[in-house]
């Protein structure tokens, strides 16, 4: 059997207490105007009678209202939480690609400046096939948290494929640029090798990044950087070096 909570026993009292001074001023006020005595039973049966049924109903009313009030905030978090599942990547908790789109393209509208990097990991399917997806998915959480560690709280970061992420940061000039790449790939390498466990494998990410531009929609933004992005790759060597296939 389940108690009321303190919430309902303090509502009840109070209701109760109030129902049942209202109750025998009224009685002890009507008989005094009519001029009529009350004797010992009708006297207890005013004093008790309130209580009597104040106290169950009050009870099945505010045990109701208290379920109701449960109710009510577990479905908003519950909303809250598939709002917040519709958002973001199930894996890295980033934001998805549909809600990165959004929140760009409202920040472009009304004329905020940044800059638009796209990111890579490097030899992922490689990794995928030599190691395992349960490795190549340590990779792709190892990646969000370069980033995040990196572009810091008020950038957008996305994952907005299997091996891509995007961010929107603050403008930055080429020479940050190269401390914020380097930066991000020491992380990457750090944080892989200490959550795989290999530790002779540099993991590693090709970064791009354009300045937003007036005008310009998540969609041109993301062709222009990808061409920069394409071009460093073919720069890198076929395989990585840990996972050449003559080693």
């Amino acid at each position: 059997m389940r108690y009321p909570s303190g919430y309902v026993v303090r509502r009840t009292a109070i209701t109760t207490l109030a129902a049942a001074c209202l109750t025998i001023s009224i009685s002890t006020g009507a008989r005094w105007l009519v001029g009529a005595e009350a004797d010992a039973i009708t006297i207890a049966v005013r004093l008790i009678l309130p209580f009597a049924v104040g106290i169950p109903i009050s009870l099945l009313i505010f045990t109701r209202f208290e379920q109701l009030n449960r109710s009510y905030r577990e479905m908003l978090q519950k909303n809250a939480e598939l709002s917040r599942r519709a958002m973001t990547d199930p894996l890295t908790g980033l934001l998805n690609r549909r809600s990165f789109i959004e929140q760009f393209e409202l920040a472009q509208s009304i004329g905020v400046g940044g800059t638009f990097i796209l990111a890579d990991i490097d030899y992922l399917k490689q990794i995928n096939d030599r190691y395992g997806h349960s490795v190549g998915d340590e990779a792709v959480l190892t990646a969000s948290i370069a980033l995040m560690r990196v572009l810091g709280d008020d950038a957008l970061i996305a994952r907005i494929g299997g091996d891509e992420f995007c961010a929107f940061v603050a403008r930055i000039d080429g020479k940050n640029f190269d401390t914020l790449r380097r930066r991000v790939n020491e992380e990457t390498m750090q944080e892989f090798r200490k959550r795989s466990g290999l530790g002779d494998y540099a993991l590693s990410m090709t970064i791009s990044q354009q300045r937003c531009r007036s005008g310009m929609s998540f969609k041109d933004m993301l062709v222009s950087t990808d061409k920069d992005l394409y071009r460093f790759k073919r720069n890198r060597p076929v395989h990585a070096p840990a996972l050449d296939p003559a080693a």
